[in-house]
């Protein structure tokens, strides 16, 4: 499902599908809504960068799966374009390649970092890290909502980028959004788009429509045009955890102007109301609510205020039990009664038993707790090898960890079992997804080639893959071979008929 702005009445519309022939017809107005590609073919060569795939498209143009040929690694390559920012808006190209630098200058560990850029054949783009994962718009798309807990956890991730951008580089944000947001296969959390989103708004009307693209985490005073400072993300990252909580967004309209109004205008929407089924916890709501409030003012003082309220709501540890003082034992002041031989012996033999008895309880005490933590570990790692079965490099960490703990237990030799058919099955997959992407490259060539049927059956030779969005990436590409191959042999008939 894709969704598009109509440019005649300014409302929002959905498609299964974009049509091949990229033309559209409003439902609200009947508008015609032509459609413009500036999609790189699988193959294409940027700036020394070979595209591998499309990743996803954004208000500012497309991400794609790239090798850098230098370097002999892959890439998340940016690619914007002439008709992106406009053929004469010098400024907004000068302003892209300024960010570009500054991108390059941070380091975070959630933020994604900047590795390359340049300008190709009219294509402006910046290479990024790889983060082999998936952005949570995606996630919520599903139909996927997350725990209070976990949503406030990508939360403070965030903010604790956030604020690192704002008080190192008095750099903000403008456009967050689950989309920008991604979760990598280890369960490590990144920020997306860095200081780029907000210079790019400052283009054509029609531009700055399709960039702000997504409205329903629009700050109010950046729905105003207002001067801006650093609790703007703060406001659009309690709209993304809303979303993240609730299942849909604060609020929603089929007009892009609606919705900006009310941002501005409107109370909070109450997550009960949004959706009735859910319960959360008042720590919950009262925090949404100040990260939301329509002033400035009325949010966070900081973002240190915003992470101290979180921590105290979901994730403080419970108060240390006081320590009591020594018993105090009343004196009576009658004399200690004289002690005797056999009385000595008796404490020494006493003191003896005790003594073999406390090492006998320390040594078993101390083996139940190694099995007890060996066990624990090899039952977590089991645990999210079944939840998430294709993100091996995580699942291998956590049943080396198991093997390492079980040492000197009986637990050893099946947590070393377990870690050795994970690590094979994991160097399997890696080795199945490197010749799948190479393999869809010359798929691709031979398909320019219009050898079809070489195309197809190199395509059906990878595509029994385990990686569901591979093996979806080449089924919808076979079809379109064959579309091709069918609007091929019609015209060699229409041509013969004649």
């Amino acid at each position: 499902m894709e969704q598009f702005l109509c440019p005649h009445c300014n409302k929002i519309f959905s498609v299964q599908q974009k049509p091949v022939d990229l033309i559209l017809y409003c439902p609200m107005c009947n508008g015609t809504v032509f459609l413009q590609t500036d999609e790189l073919p699988p193959g294409a060569n940027l700036g020394g960068f070979e595209i591998i795939k499309l990743l996803g498209k954004g208000g500012m143009g497309n991400v794609y799966l790239a090798k850098q040929s230098s370097m002999q690694r892959l890439v998340a390559l940016k690619v914007l374009t002439k008709s992106t920012v406009g053929e004469t808006d010098r400024n907004i190209i000068d302003m892209f390649n300024k960010e570009i630098q500054l991108s390059g200058k941070l380091n975070h560990p959630n933020i994604i970092k900047a590795i390359n850029a340049g300008e190709d054949d009219l294509y402006y783009f910046m290479a990024i890290t790889y983060v082999e994962g998936e952005d949570f718009e995606k996630v919520l798309d599903r139909g996927i909502v997350l725990s209070e807990k976990e949503a406030f956890s990508v939360a403070l991730k965030i903010s604790d980028a956030l604020c690192y951008a704002w008080e190192k580089h008095e750099l903000l944000h403008k456009d967050i959004k689950p989309g920008n947001i991604m979760r990598d296969k280890k369960g490590e959390i990144f920020l997306m788009d860095m200081g780029i989103a907000q210079h790019m708004v400052f283009g054509s009307t029609q531009r700055a429509k399709e960039v702000l693209g997504s409205p329903f985490y629009m700050s109010p005073e950046q729905g105003q045009g207002l001067p801006l400072d650093w609790s703007t993300d703060m406001y659009s990252l309690g709209a993304t955890v809303y979303h993240m909580i609730v299942g849909v967004p604060p609020y929603d309209s089929k007009e892009v102007t609606r919705i900006i109004e009310k941002h501005i205008t409107d109370p909070f929407p109450e997550p009960s109301e949004r959706n009735p089924n859910l319960k959360l916890n008042k720590n919950t709501v009262s925090i949404l609510k100040k990260m939301m409030a329509k002033k400035p003012e009325g949010r966070f003082a900081s973002w240190k205020d915003f992470d101290s309220a979180v921590n105290r709501a979901f994730f403080s540890q419970a108060p240390a039990a006081r320590k009591q003082g020594p018993t105090r034992y009343a004196f009576s002041g009658s004399k200690a009664p004289k002690s005797s031989p056999i009385s000595w012996v008796m404490i020494l033999v006493n003191s003896f038993i005790l003594l073999v008895v406390a090492v006998a309880a320390a040594y078993f005490i101390n083996e139940y707790r190694k099995t007890n933590a060996a066990q624990t570990n090899i039952n977590i790692a089991e645990k999210y090898y079944i939840q998430y079965p294709l993100n091996y490099d995580e699942s291998i960490r956590l049943f080396a960890l198991a093997k390492e703990t079980s040492k000197d237990t009986n637990l050893y030799l099946k947590a070393s079992r377990r870690y050795d058919e994970v690590s094979a099955k994991g160097a399997a997959f890696t080795a199945k997804a490197r010749n799948f992407d190479e393999t869809w490259v010359k798929a691709y060539r031979l398909f320019i080639d219009k050898k079809y049927q070489e195309a197809i059956d190199l395509l059906e030779s990878i595509k029994d893959i385990e990686d569901l969005a591979r093996k979806n990436d080449a089924v919808k590409f076979i079809n379109q071979i064959k579309e091709a191959m069918n609007t091929a042999k019609s015209a060699q008939k229409t041509t013969k008929g004649k």
